[in-house]
């Protein structure tokens, strides 16, 4: 059992695969709380959300429940497990239990009791099983994470979600609290171009009907879920302030998930901003490693003042997938080198094994020497 004053020389474990779950490290105990055994473990910082995203154990999803942040200009005593950043995340079937008899805990001061909890019980559950996640000030690159509870199970002890809790079964709470990150990309994708929520729900409704009924969350999808969606986009503006500068750097403020290199408008230096999504990055790594990337230049070039440059790979299909947009007036520019290095750290980070074979570019005027 480790000491807490040792921490610091645990290992800081990396897995190689794009998500990983408890079951991928290995853990430490330290004591806890009311002489409980707490297990802990260090992971790069950068791939928290990584750990979050995925368990293999139980299907489930975890929530930030609470989050404190020590602001930089704060005097503090050196400590082993003085912190930055804390965050407390929570299965997200919990810790409310909306089912009868169940036992509400407000998660915030300014929760309103709704009259009608329609759907909630099959969400809000009871579910005990959380972790807290610490940046230490001693090593703000590495996250201290701590699992207070990792059983499956409500306050009694008993599953209240997945195959194991019968009255789970034909509910949300048989599989998953949300459907997956990829069902929703793809009906996003849908609405965009145009199709309606009738034919995706239809052909959503076909495909669950062609393997036999529900077996996964994402069979679960609802029409009321897609009409939220489409409401959404028809509601969404792009337009966030009169004044381009205020109105970009509102838009990355509010995306910094997505935001691998920005550099605003000055005199010295030209406007650069650099988009990747998470799927993206998965696909860059995918495909991109000891493979090629390709660069597009020639979206916008004569109607923009900005064009948006595209970086692709090629799938096993040798389709071109984008797995980056940098939008700058002048991509073939010697400052290139400045977002090529942080979209290079930003895979680095996920995967340190990855490497390119090599670099295709459509421009003459491309400082080849930069890219090498």
């Amino acid at each position: 059992m480790a000491r807490w004053d040792e921490i610091l020389s645990l290992p800081v474990q990396n897995p190689p695969t794009l998500e990983f779950s408890a079951s991928d490290i290995v853990w430490s105990k330290v004591g806890g709380w009311r002489d409980n055994l707490d297990r802990l473990a260090l992971i790069p910082f950068a791939r928290v959300d990584d750990f979050v995203r995925s368990n293999k154990d139980c299907p489930t999803r975890f929530h930030v429940e609470a989050r404190r942040r020590r602001p930089p200009q704060t005097s503090y005593k050196q400590k082993v497990d003085g912190i930055l950043e804390y965050i407390l995340y929570w299965c997200s079937f919990g810790p409310d239990d909306h089912r009868k008899g169940g036992i509400v805990w407000p998660s915030r001061t300014t929760y309103v009791p709704k009259k009608k909890n329609a759907g909630r019980p099959n969400t809000k559950r009871g579910y005990t099983c959380h972790f807290t996640v610490k940046c230490l000030i001693s090593e703000p690159s590495v996250a201290l994470i701590i699992y207070n509870q990792d059983k499956h199970v409500d306050k009694k002890g008993l599953p209240c979600h997945g195959p194991q809790d019968k009255k789970a079964e034909g509910t949300h709470a048989m599989f998953a609290p949300y459907i997956s990150e990829d069902l929703r990309l793809r009906d996003l994708s849908l609405l965009y171009v145009g199709v309606s929520v009738e034919t995706i729900m239809q052909r959503h409704n076909e495909s669950v009907e062609r393997h036999g009924g529900p077996c996964n969350r994402d069979d679960l999808l609802t029409h009321r879920y897609v009409r939220r969606q489409e409401r959404s986009i028809r509601c969404s503006t792009f337009e966030l302030d009169t004044d381009d500068a205020v109105s970009i750097s509102m838009w990355v403020e509010s995306h910094l998930n997505h935001v691998f290199f920005f550099e605003d408008f000055s005199d010295s230096e030209p406007f650069t901003l650099g988009i990747q999504t998470e799927w993206q990055l998965q696909q860059m790594i995918r495909f991109g490693n000891r493979s090629l990337v390709a660069s597009d230049s020639r979206f916008g070039t004569k109607k923009l003042k900005y064009p948006v440059h595209s970086l692709v790979v090629f799938n096993s299909e040798k389709k071109a997938i984008p797995v980056a947009w940098i939008i700058t007036p002048r991509f073939a520019s010697a400052d290139a080198h400045r977002w090529m290095r942080a979209l290079y750290n930003r895979v680095h980070t996920k995967d340190p094994s990855w490497k390119l074979a090599g670099f295709i570019v459509d421009d003459p005027l491309t400082d080849i020497l930069t890219i090498r």
